[in-house]
């Protein structure tokens, strides 16, 4: 691999590279090729913003089942060559030179994320992009010192600078727990940058200094809160609603409704995640096998729909994939075979 070319690598240019594209898609199996894009950012910090995007446009893409705006595709893809052409003053390479699937990521990308990520990136290049691979965790600093720990397959959004005129503001995209500033001390003077506002999949998590875990996956967010205060609003323009939530408060949500909401009696066990590599409560084998898919890029195939509602009840707490497997077949009545890396068969034990 030659690795020099990477140091001067643009956005286009991941875009372009068949074994970055096989990587982020978690069909790499030569070792040291894995390892080299796992510390790329570290590596080459220079490239590390363009690197970073391209794995969020990437996984984006794939992450997507259904187009929600076929009708506007021709026009948000000329709204990207149209911002290329006034910041670059030249003709469009990057859309040229994209394979049609590339095209369909950014273009998935402005269409799911209301426009504001490429906008910004080729815009106005006031926002970063974080993004984790399969089987990674990262732990960022934001402006404010608020800390967030980044799940696997993962990705968080906010401005470079942050100041006293506006709320501070996070989008995620997967998973991610959040340990944040608190910088109010009189709720009922809140002014606006000490409003803290986390986006996702339709949800707005306002805080003022706590601690909690929000996951998206599959079209559902998931909201533990393990510390302080939060207001969850969620709904339409037209009929917003919202929910206070305290410490081991959860809820769950999708298509602008709430669908559950729990105490869990050791809110603690909320952020065990950023803690062990792998760990469950109470799980039934197609929460287990979501997160394969999600967090390490497996393909799982079963055998019968219905076991898929077998559970393991009590907690789990493995270090890695291979133990897990384990835990799976020792205590359900399963089997697993794996035709490759990456590829998982459960059948039924009987």
């Amino acid at each position: 691999m030659n690795n020099e070319k990477y140091v001067t690598y643009r956005l286009e240019d991941f875009l372009d590279d068949d074994a970055f594209i096989k990587w982020v898609s978690g069909k790499e199996q030569d070792a040291l090729a894995a390892k080299f894009w796992s510390e790329f950012p570290s590596q080459y910090p220079s490239a590390a913003a363009n690197f970073d995007f391209a794995v969020s446009v990437i996984r984006t893409y794939r992450s997507q089942e259904v187009w929600e705006n076929k009708d506007n595709k021709a026009h948000v893809l000329e709204r990207i060559t149209a911002t290329i052409e006034a910041n670059n003053n030249r003709r469009p390479a990057l859309v040229r030179r994209m394979s049609t699937w590339m095209r369909a990521a950014v273009i998935v990308l402005i269409v799911a994320a209301g426009g504001y990520l490429v906008y910004n990136k080729f815009g106005k290049p006031s926002q970063e992009v974080i993004a984790t691979g399969y089987g990674e965790k990262r732990t960022i600093t934001l402006p404010d010192h608020s800390v967030v720990t980044l799940n696997a397959s993962s990705a968080i959004t906010f401005n470079e600078k942050w100041d006293t005129t506006s709320a501070r503001e996070v989008w995620v995209d997967g998973e991610a727990f959040f340990d944040v500033k608190h910088l109010n001390r009189d709720t009922a003077d809140i002014r606006p940058g000490q409003r803290f506002l986390v986006h996702s999949n339709g949800l707005t998590i306002e805080v003022l200094g706590t601690s909690f875990n929000v996951r998206s996956r599959h079209g559902k967010t998931k909201v533990g809160l393990v510390t302080g205060k939060i207001q969850v609003g969620f709904g339409t323009k037209a009929a917003p609603e919202a929910v206070v939530m305290l410490p081991g408060d959860y809820i769950e949500y999708a298509d602008n409704h709430v669908l559950l909401t729990k105490k869990i009696d050791k809110p603690e066990t909320i952020k065990r995640w950023t803690q062990v590599p792998l760990t469950f409560t109470d799980a039934t084998l197609n929460e287990i096998i979501e997160t394969l898919q999600d967090n390490y890029g497996y393909t799982v195939k079963v055998g019968e729909q219905s076991i898929k509602k077998l559970k393991i009840e009590g907690d789990i707490n493995v270090a890695n994939v291979e133990e897990l497997l384990t835990v799976i077949t020792t205590t359900l009545n399963v089997k697993i075979q794996q035709p490759s890396e990456k590829e998982l068969v459960i059948t039924s034990g009987k």
